[in-house]
């Protein structure tokens, strides 16, 4: 060979040499296992232990090349001086009678790490599969292999896939000291056994110290560069660098530096990598044992993620059944109404125990759901404890905590909503900012176009929600208009219109707009004109609101949102002088026993002879109604402010379709929803002015010393809704114009349909809304439900009086 040539030997290729003549007695051979550049080797039996060898023999055509018989014995000495478990034992050496040096070691079964490496990446399988950390594990075993030998003075200086050793149990070899010489140049004889400026090894993985034939520098951090290069192999898929021998030694020498992929490389082994391949040696690794502690740190990591993969898939194999057991829950509890709703307050218990027993089970089942969410917890936490970075489970947990924070806002219970919150801002990594931020967005369009949009904000001061500055956000329409979340009041003007308060709620991260169901765009925000109300009247513009949902209100419904259309309701419950004048207006039509038939009657009170009927009203020289001048049961005397009482479900209808004649408008009584709405607003708060109640607010039980009693509607200017509706929370309660029923009217994609009630004579009840005077404050929570038999006459019910408006285009 041309001594300027770059030696390539290490891996050339060689046919097999002939068979060994003369091998020792103690040994029968097997035949060939493989054949490389120096020697090849052979499976011999050991008759003395009983054992299956392998032979190492120098090849037979350069048995007389005596650098090769040198290199030979200096592989056999070098490598028996090695005792490690990665490094292949030497048994016996010796000379065969045709002048061939030969050595026996075990016989290693099992693969080469380039074939390892090629099964592996033919399944396609990235860093997160077992047969990649295996890898990695073998990796490591070499390092502490390749450790031990510099510790021994000695440097392998081949370090590549096919000198590293599978074998069956597991276990990583370092093979192949060939071209191993000393850590140090010191030792005499090396410049003989090697020459200088001549790169030995494998180009494709060779340091750039070794390329240059520098063996000044060539030392441990040669061998470092070599595990980089094994590293790079296993990360890539393919060698540090490919082509013919000369040509990549040509571009080692002029820097080139290999390039690991952008994608699928976990960040702690790229670095790992990158160090121990840098160009200049004392860029590198300190040793080996750094290179395998790096790499054995992210092993560690990664059998730490397995675990926590493990327990976060083990708590989502939880979840179908959590589901499960909610829609299971929300399954029994409305067949229980549905039982419950058909039974009679005054049916026997028998009659109530099948729908009791139905709401016992989801009782019990809410207590599992209880123990199942506990098991959740506890296993998405454990994966924390063992990788406390683990982003899949802080994203489940955020998750978790992101519902629990909005269930605590939908019932109006701040501390857990804080709780809640506090949680969720442990867990996050990012994904819910925008929710926590507490930024929210609102669009809005109006009719006409052109509205001027004034906005305040509700605050709560002395426990009430009340308005805070105002600010103008110009004019409509708004796109996007990013504002803090919160409850709002917006009031909208234009000329020739009247001003209609508009209040909205901007939830986290989300966004006001307006869209009706069904639709993409915003549907305006209508702007009555100028005329077209009393002062009586509120309008209560279309859109979404918060309905039910409070737990402490009788008989709520679920929390939910509903779009209700534009209507316009009574400002307050109509008076006892407007309805004394639809009854005078009766009499002097001749229907006088209409009037006496709708006119309010106390029934079996104070007052009444033998429980017979009593008219509440007395009755004027002329045959008009007027009121009784002298107190009643309660020692009040009855003023004309007063809401009227004592009337029945289809008397308030009868003057509702007299009032719909008389003024030319389509008047009803309101629906429940349309009553929910225009006394709560939309942001679900609990009561018309907030979630704090004090019985001064209302006209309620313990709201003024003295007997309770009726008073003058609007007495009491605390409760007045964001709409402006009067007495939402007591002096009377309201007549609705809806069957009473437990699950409450039903919604079409979200929205409240309002249509006739002709024909339902037969209901047995119809629903009642608001609070009394005679009542505890919580009777007359927003979301309270209460019903009444249509002809019952209660000195605590009257109504008010609504209409719908043509539906926006």
């Amino acid at each position: 060979m041309d001594p300027t040539e770059p030696d390539f030997s290490s891996d050339a290729a060689a046919s097999e040499s002939p068979a060994p003549v003369g091998t020792p007695s103690r040994y029968r051979d097997l035949g060939a296992i493989a054949s490389g550049g120096m020697g090849d080797v052979r499976r011999v039996h050991d008759h003395e232990l009983d054992r299956v060898l392998a032979m190492k023999v120098l090849r037979w055509d350069r048995k007389d090349d005596d650098d090769l018989r040198r290199r030979f014995a200096e592989e056999a000495r070098r490598t028996a001086g090695l005792q490690h478990p990665g490094i292949v034992a030497i048994h016996d050496w010796g000379e065969l009678p045709d002048g061939r040096l030969w050595f026996t070691m075990p016989e290693v079964r099992g693969r080469t790490f380039s074939q390892a490496l090629e099964e592996f990446h033919a399944t396609g399988d990235g860093a997160d599969a077992p047969g990649f950390r295996r890898l990695v594990e073998a990796l490591v075993q070499a390092c502490r292999a390749v450790a031990h030998a510099h510790r021994r003075g000695v440097l392998h200086r081949d370090i590549k896939p096919d000198n590293l050793m599978l074998g069956e149990h597991g276990e990583a070899l370092l093979m192949d000291f060939g071209i191993a010489r000393p850590a140090t140049t010191e030792e005499d004889g090396e410049r003989e056994v090697t020459g200088p400026g001549r790169p030995l090894g494998t180009p494709a993985y060779m340091a750039p110290e070794q390329a240059r034939g520098d063996r000044e520098r060539t030392g441990p951090a040669t061998d470092v560069h070599g595990l980089g290069t094994v590293l790079f192999e296993l990360l890539a898929g393919r060698p540090p660098h490919e082509g013919s021998g000369h040509d990549i030694l040509r571009r080692i020498v002029a820097g080139e530096r290999a390039q690991l992929p952008v994608a699928g490389v976990p960040d702690e082994l790229r670095r790992a990598c990158e160090r121990a391949m840098a160009t200049e040696p004392e860029h590198r690794h300190a040793d080996a044992d750094a290179l395998a502690d790096e790499v054995l740190g992210w092993l560690d990591g990664s059998r730490r993620r397995e675990e926590a993969r493990r327990l976060l898939a083990e708590a989502r194999a939880l979840e179908p059944e959590r589901a499960a057991l909610r829609d299971r829950v929300r399954s029994l509890r409305r067949d229980a109404d549905a039982l419950l709703s058909a039974v009679e307050p005054h049916d026997p218990v028998e009659a109530k125990l099948p729908g009791w027993a139905l709401e016992d089970e989801a009782t019990e089942l809410v207590d599992e759901m209880a123990l199942l969410e506990g098991r959740w917890l506890e296993t998405v936490h454990g994966a924390l404890n063992v990788l406390p970075d683990f982003a899949e489970a802080h994203e489940a947990l955020a998750d978790f905590y992101r519902e629990r924070v909005e269930e605590a806002e939908a019932r109006r219970d701040p501390a857990g909503a804080l709780r809640a919150e506090t949680m969720l801002r442990g867990f996050d990594r990012g994904r819910h900012a925008a929710f926590l931020s507490g930024h929210a967005r609102l669009s809005l369009v109006t009719d006409p176009p052109d509205a001027e949009v004034l906005l305040a904000r509700y605050e709560t001061r002395e426990r009430r929600l009340q308005l805070g500055p105002v600010r103008s956000l110009g004019r409509a329409p708004l796109r996007e208009v990013k504002l803090e979340r919160g409850s709002y009041l917006l009031t909208l003007r234009a000329e020739g219109r009247v001003d209609t308060s508009y209040p909205i709620v901007l939830e986290r991260g989300g966004c006001w707009d307006g869209v009706p169901p069904g639709a993409e765009e915003c549907a305006p925000v209508r702007l009555p004109r100028s005329g077209e109300l009393s002062t009586d009247e509120v309008h209560v513009p279309a859109g979404w609101c918060v309905i039910g949902g409070d737990e402490e209100a009788p008989d709520s419904l679920e929390r939910r949102w509903a779009w209700v259309d534009d209507f316009v309701i009574g400002r307050a419950p109509v008076t006892n002088a407007q309805y004394i004048e639809f009854l005078d207006d009766l009499v002097e039509q001749g229907r006088d026993d209409e009037a006496l038939e709708w006119a309010p009657t106390l029934r079996g009170g104070a007052g009444s002879a033998g429980g017979q009927e009593v008219p509440a009203f007395t009755r004027t020289a002329a045959g008009g109604f007027e009121l009784p001048g002298t107190p009643d049961a309660t020692g009040q005397v009855w003023q004309p402010a007063w809401p009227v009482v004592l009337i029945t479900w289809e008397a308030a209808r009868a003057y509702c379709a007299w009032r719909a004649k008389r003024d030319d408008l389509p008047w009803r009584l309101p629906h429940e929803l349309e009553r929910e709405k225009a006394a709560r607003g939309v942001d679900g708060r609990l009561h018309p002015w907030g979630d704090f109640s004090d019985p001064t607010w209302a006209r309620v039980l313990g709201c003024a010393p003295g007997p309770p009693g009726l008073a003058a509607v609007g007495e009491q200017p605390v409760d007045c809704s964001p709409h402006g509706l009067l007495d939402g929370a007591g002096n009377v309660r309201d007549w609705c114009l809806e069957a009473w029923t437990r699950e409450g009217p039903e919604l079409v994609d979200g929205r409240l349909l309002v249509g006739p009630v002709d024909g339902e004579e037969d209901v047995a009840y119809r629903v009642v809304r608001g609070g009394s005077w005679s009542a505890v404050p919580r009777l007359g929570r927003c979301a309270a439900r209460l019903a009444a038999r249509p002809a019952q006459r209660l000195g605590t019910l009257g109504f008010r009086m609504a209409r719908s408006l043509p539906r926006a285009n």
